[in-house]
């Protein structure tokens, strides 16, 4: 039996949140389109785990450069949206870049496209500002 794009998207961030990734990429088809921001040269290229990636191997090596730079702190869902095979997931997250040892804190949206029971296109959408005022060792 299939899961439903409920069931998916909720597992699927169960264990984002709960910072299971082997559960998390067992959400995701072999064959996912990752579309995590778009990188514009002089902007947000300074986080170089965004970008296009196909398939969960590119994916886990993006989220390890992502790990390798940031320490989670604490990421939660705050809301969920489902319609037929979407689904939208609003987080709010507190991090610190390791380097800087700044702390930033964002919302930001998940994308969701689901058939049968896998995620086959995760797109992320935020306001990178925080970020890379973090990366660039600023204050708040």
């Amino acid at each position: 039996m299939t899961r439903t794009t409920r069931e998916t998207a909720t597992g699927w961030f169960s264990a984002l949140t709960s910072g299971d990734a082997d559960r998390a990429l067992g959400y995701l088809a072999d064959d996912i389109e990752w579309v995590n921001y778009t990188p514009v040269p002089g902007y947000n290229d300074r986080m170089p785990w965004i970008g296009t990636y196909h398939g969960p191997a590119a994916v886990l090596d993006s989220l390890k450069v992502f790990l390798d730079m940031v320490d989670v702190g604490t990421e939660k869902l705050v809301d969920l949206i489902v319609e037929g095979d979407q689904a939208i997931g609003i987080l709010h997250e507190k991090s610190v870049v390791k380097e800087t040892g700044q702390a930033f804190e964002i919302e930001f949206i998940q994308h969701l496209t689901v058939r049968d029971g896998k995620i086959v296109r995760w797109k992320s959408y935020t306001d990178p500002s925080q970020i890379l005022r973090a990366i660039d060792g600023r204050a708040a």
